[in-house]
């Protein structure tokens, strides 16, 4: 009894005593962004088996990045709003091989699609210590695609097209991670991110020449893809000294 008795004790110190805070409320803090996009069969971002008559075709994800500017509006202690501009590109890669009149090929490829996002998410924080914060996050983007892509594979047997589905798309984001505030270094944040645009962002098409190239091919139905990703953030928030030096 004595034990349960301290260790309540010790717990109610803990949550009782307040913490020193740099709560930044009421203040507009600008930052920068960079986050690679982890290729994982997860998410709705697994590879895709396409199959044609003579041949067959693997596409999957490849590592790709992230990059641009925030600014975070804090609301209060505990919640604040986030808002910025990116620069996105999704890398793809696909394989093939075919089996046609005794003899086999197969080749490889690659392309990559660039996207410009405006995101705004509610982000709330648990504090952990004097410095140290755990952030969730909820949210969307208007994103913006740029035009078709066209590529060859490595030996031209497969050729590839992709054209947007349309100019403009919504995606959902959520994000946990945590960020160490400084207010001479300012804020540094890590952490993980889901992104589920609502509707397909392209529509991809293959051609596989079996019987060599300018020969016969399998024109493969269209493709189409989502673009989900999952992503390690990394933020760097200035420290508002420095900022209020600037104006």
């Amino acid at each position: 009894m004595r034990t349960t008795y301290y260790i309540a004790l010790l717990i109610s110190i803990f949550f009782c005593t307040p913490l020193k805070s740099q709560n930044y409320v009421g203040e507009q803090i600008f930052g920068f962004t960079v986050s690679p996009l982890i290729p994982i069969d997860y998410f709705g971002a697994g590879p895709l088996a396409l199959n044609a008559d003579y041949s067959n075709i693997e596409l999957s994800t490849k590592l790709g990045y992230q990059f641009g500017m925030v600014l975070r509006s804090v609301k209060s202690k505990n919640i604040a709003l986030e808002s910025g501009i990116l620069f996105c590109r999704r890398n793809y890669k696909f394989s093939g091989n075919s089996f046609y009149k005794g003899s086999s090929s197969s080749d490889i490829g690659d392309f990559g699609y660039i996207n410009y996002s405006l995101p705004f998410s509610g982000v709330v924080f648990i504090q952990l210590s004097d410095q140290l914060f755990m952030n969730t996050s909820l949210g969307g983007a208007i994103d913006f695609y740029a035009s078709a892509v066209a590529s060859s594979s490595n030996q031209n047997i497969i050729q590839h097209f992709s054209e947007r589905a349309r100019w403009i798309n919504a995606s959902v984001n959520a994000s946990i991670g945590i960020e160490l505030r400084d207010k001479n270094a300012g804020i540094f944040y890590i952490g993980s991110q889901v992104n589920i645009p609502i509707s397909t962002i392209l529509v991809t098409r293959f051609d596989y020449y079996y019987d060599g190239v300018g020969g016969d091919f399998d024109d493969y139905e269209r493709t189409f893809l989502r673009g989900n990703f999952f992503n390690i953030q990394l933020k760097y928030f200035l420290p508002l000294g420095l900022e209020k030096k600037k104006d």
